[in-house]
């Protein structure tokens, strides 16, 4: 996986998430965004099929535990409906689209 920053809070997760180095690119980079009293992050997924649920567990931790907003654009059809299904639209915010089309 590889995080592409887009502007200040608002970034594109490309490629698989499914490492634990992956989960571990995402918690270093929300644990900064946290230690600065920033709490609202957008993210592009325009790639994955599937993400690791170490990297799902640890936003929701953060969505109901620290009260972070987190705003998900995700271009796979399949992997926007397992967010539904899960629930997890109940936690963040979840849109099926390219993220540019909203920003």
């Amino acid at each position: 996986m590889r995080i592409e920053k887009i502007q200040e809070n608002i970034y594109s997760l490309h490629g698989k998430m499914k490492d634990i180095s992956d989960y571990q690119d995402i918690k270093l980079l929300l644990e900064k965004k946290r230690k600065t009293q920033i709490n609202e992050v957008f993210f592009s997924i325009p790639q994955a099929k599937e993400i690791s649920p170490y990297i799902l567990g640890y936003w929701l931790k953060l969505a109901i535990e620290n009260e972070f907003q987190l705003h998900f654009y995700i271009s796979n059809t399949s992997l926007y409906e397992r967010f539904l299904h899960l629930g997890l639209h109940e936690f963040f915010e979840v849109i099926n689209g390219e993220m540019e089309q909203y920003l």
